[in-house]
């Protein structure tokens, strides 16, 4: 009889298993297809932690979970408690403020309140350059730092960029970069930048893999790159050292052929270090004289707030930054010979300056067995080195926490009660929301140093003051919670559901009280597209969402933003009572400036529009320029740009022209798409109009999609903005939009675009005529002269 095989699960049982029993063959098959199982799931696991294969589910998470920090703009990464805003999870800490410290020696974290030291990593090497890697729950769960030898007769030239276990300091991973002499390593979103200071290089690498993408060798070794600071997207500023008199230039990635240097603030400090973006200015250390500064990157501007004590003995060396709050944390190092950097025996100092005040928080000796090299929060946000942050996360310049009033700005003796008085109430909004009396929450002055330990001496360590003199003692005027209560001053406390800050900022009146344009706006809100507010000028008016503006969905930056009326009488007189022919092209080439070789669109798109221009720039916006025409008109137009963006920003001013529209003509629906409508915000302010004269806005048209190529636009669902003589709007001029003059006289419009950074323009001299080249303005250099 022949034996009948037995099937398994897994199929026929082969001949030499037929002495088994069939229970037993039976159990086999089980047993090896669960070994089969089992392989196949390691095989997956190790598949999925390769953090090149970000295609695969692991992987994504993995990615997921490292580039959160930047999906919630700036949004808050601290432990402590989960609130929502804007769509996004966020965390609210009601916890001291702990800094990361990274020295010749050690990498460590350092409680400010009671200055206790938790030591990650120390004994490798030179630590450099430090951003938070993997986000879990909110929360910060590893950081990267750039590890190097000492360069004083080092062993090795290998550098690495090292991930770390934020709490434990255990090392998770480590890639290897080739770079010598790093001195800094930045993260924004899924890009970090790299200073390779003897390459001369800023390198881009991919993050989280740290893959090398590009390296732009721009500088020489002698220049010695040294701080990087990615403020905007495709732009990277840097400090170079010099070894002398140092320099914050200003790196344009994404000009053609190759990046390059698109502006220069000259003499920022001697042999400087730091770049932190406070309030639209800079933040440096000039680190040979013992000097905390700000600089203007527009004018080049340099200030001081405050300064080592001229006698003081050993020479002080500042390295090292960080704002949070307003308060500008730093390193104090003592001038040492360059193989005693890394001794265990030189310790560094910490100092905290209240930026608003220049008043001196704290100094105290920490414990950096070594020259003390930066100074982090990247709890708080990925951007901790480059950006001003917020205590409760974030950064400060986007959530608005933190800020003091408009007319605190300034700094110094003579600014009058009014500014002192401002600057006094700032402060206490950060100790807290007012009514809240301190109640639910760690008050800021606290959490940064201001109470405890050594720093309750008021004749050491004085509280800020304003420029009367007077101190401003902790809970002196209204006290409360860390900035989260409603108040006057309060703009966390309305922000929208969107995230986007309130329409009106305290103490500042916004909008235009007319009847027609809040039917108009309200009109436009209830079609969905409300205004999304991302900031405010220095006047304390508001701007749209420029990120928002120059997405795919232009519309959900809103439409139509009314801001104030202002007095124009005077400026239109003069215009209409100005010589005729300064309106013609051949006299403005004489008198004025011109630009040849551009694509004009102005026959196409505007047939019977004359233009006047008194500043014009090229599509990147960086290069700027002033034309003879601005003179004639700067006495009544400068006071005008005042009201409108503030003094402090009138340098990012990067186009103003007058537009003269004839009776009976249009300018056909189009949209604006140059480098003036991604990068900067438009302005309209009407100086001769009547109400036959129509500005209509088509955002529906332009949601919609359906316009064909060459087809015609459905204008029956644009809205019609009422523009009156003296009303100031910002407009969405990425959203397709028309005007229609039915009236009988000429209508002027002054139009002006406002970046979000200043720009150093130049004057050019009367009848320059400047070209395009590859969309580069180039005007001769002997008809260029400085600003005023």
């Amino acid at each position: 009889m022949h034996a009948v095989p037995v099937r398994s699960k897994l199929g026929v049982a082969p001949k030499h298993l037929h002495f088994l029993s069939p229970r037993a063959r039976r159990a086999l098959s089980i047993l090896f297809a669960g070994g089969l199982l089992f392989f196949a799931f390691l095989s997956f696991s190790i598949y999925v932690k390769d953090p090149e294969s970000s295609s695969t589910k692991g992987g994504n998470g993995k990615l997921r979970r490292s580039l959160a920090v930047s999906r919630s703009n700036g949004g808050r990464i601290v432990s402590g408690r989960t609130v929502h805003r804007g769509g996004n999870t966020a965390v609210h800490s009601d916890e001291p403020l702990r800094l990361l410290l990274a020295s010749h020696n050690r990498l460590f974290w350092y409680d400010v309140l009671n200055s206790s030291v938790q030591v990650l990593h120390e004994g490798e090497g030179v630590h450099y350059g430090v951003f938070p890697g993997d986000i879990s729950d909110g929360k910060v769960t590893t950081l990267w730092n750039v590890i190097r030898p000492h360069n004083w007769h080092p062993k090795t030239s290998v550098e690495h960029l090292v991930q770390f276990n934020a709490e434990t300091g255990k090392e998770i991973s480590r890639v290897r970069i080739h770079s010598r002499f790093t001195h800094d390593a930045v993260r924004r979103g899924d890009r970090v930048y790299l200073a390779n200071t003897e390459g001369g290089e800023v390198q881009e690498l991919r993050f989280p893999s740290m893959k090398k993408l590009r390296g732009m060798k721009l500088f020489t070794l002698k220049q010695h790159v040294n701080t990087l600071a990615p403020l905007e997207e495709g732009v990277v500023w840097a400090m170079l050292h010099n070894l002398g008199k140092s320099e914050a230039v200003k790196i344009d990635l994404r000009s053609k052929p190759e990046p390059r240097v698109v502006a220069t603030a000259k003499d920022v400090g001697t042999k400087a270090h730091g770049l932190v973006a406070w309030r639209g200015r800079l933040v440096v250390l000039d680190s040979e004289r013992g000097a905390l500064v700000t600089v203007d990157p527009g004018s080049g501007e340099v200030t001081k707030i405050w300064q080592t004590p001229a006698d003081e003995d050993p020479q002080k060396f500042l390295k090292g930054l960080c704002v949070v709050d307003n308060v500008a944390y730093f390193g104090v190092n003592v001038w040492g010979s360059r193989e005693s950097r890394d001794s265990k025996g030189n310790d560094a100092e910490l100092a905290a300056v209240d930026l608003t005040t220049g008043a001196l928080v704290f100094r105290r000796p920490v414990p950096t067995h070594g020259l003390l090299n930066i100074v982090a929060a990247p709890q708080l946000g990925e951007a901790s080195t480059y950006r001003a942050m917020a205590g409760t996360g974030g950064e400060a310049d986007v959530r608005g926490d933190a800020h003091s009033a408009g007319a605190a700005e300034g700094e110094g003796a003579g600014e009058g009660e009014g500014v002192a008085a401002a600057r006094r109430a700032a402060v206490a909004r950060q100790d807290g929301g007012e009514g809240q009396g301190g109640a639910g929450a760690l008050p800021v002055r606290r959490k940064h140093g201001y109470l405890g330990g050594e720093v309750a001496n008021p004749a050491s360590d004085p509280l800020p003051s304003g420029s009367d003199g007077s101190t401003d003692p902790d809970g002196a005027a209204a006290t409360g919670g860390d900035g989260d209560a409603a108040g006057a001053g309060s703009l966390h406390a309305s922000n929208t559901a969107d995230g986007s800050l309130p329409l009106s900022r305290a103490g500042v009146k916004t909008g235009i009280d007319d009847s027609r344009v809040e039917a108009a706006n309200r009109k436009l809100i209830e079609m969905g597209y409300k205004p999304r507010i991302s900031g405010y000028w220095s006047s304390g008016q508001p701007h749209l969402d420029l990120k928002v503006k120059d997405s795919r969905q232009s519309w959900a930056a809103g439409v139509s933003l009314p801001l104030l009326r202002v007095n124009i009488s005077a400026l239109k007189e003069r215009i209409v009572n100005m010589p005729e022919d300064m309106w013609t092209t051949a006299r403005q080439r004489k008198e004025n400036a011109a630009v040849d070789g551009r694509k004009d669109n102005m026959n196409k798109f505007k047939p019977g529009v004359e233009a006047l221009v008194m500043v014009f720039s090229d599509q990147s916006t960086e290069h700027v320029y002033r034309f003879p025409y601005y003179d004639y008109f700067k006495d009544l137009i400068e006071p005008i740009l005042e009201q409108i963006v503030g003094r402090d920003d009138m340098l990012k001013v990067v186009r103003l022209q007058f537009a003269r529209m004839k009776p009976g003509s249009t300018i056909k629906v189009h949209k604006d798409m140059g480098g003036y409508a991604r990068f900067a915000h438009r302005i309209h302010l009407p100086i001769v109009s009547d109400a036959n004269i129509h500005f209509k806005t088509c955002p529906d048209d332009e949601r919609s999609q359906n316009r064909r190529l060459g087809g015609e636009t459905d204008t029956t669902s644009c809205v019609d903005l009422p523009m009156e003589e003296g009303m100031v709007f910002e407009l969405n001029n990425r959203v397709s939009h028309l005007v229609l003059n039915q009236g009988s006289i000429r209508r002027v419009q002054m139009v002006v675009d406002v970046a979000e950074d200043a720009r150093a323009p130049r004057r050019l001299k009367p009848g320059t005529i400047c070209n395009y080249v590859r969309a580069v303005m180039v005007c001769p250099e002997d008809k260029t002269l400085p600003d005023y």
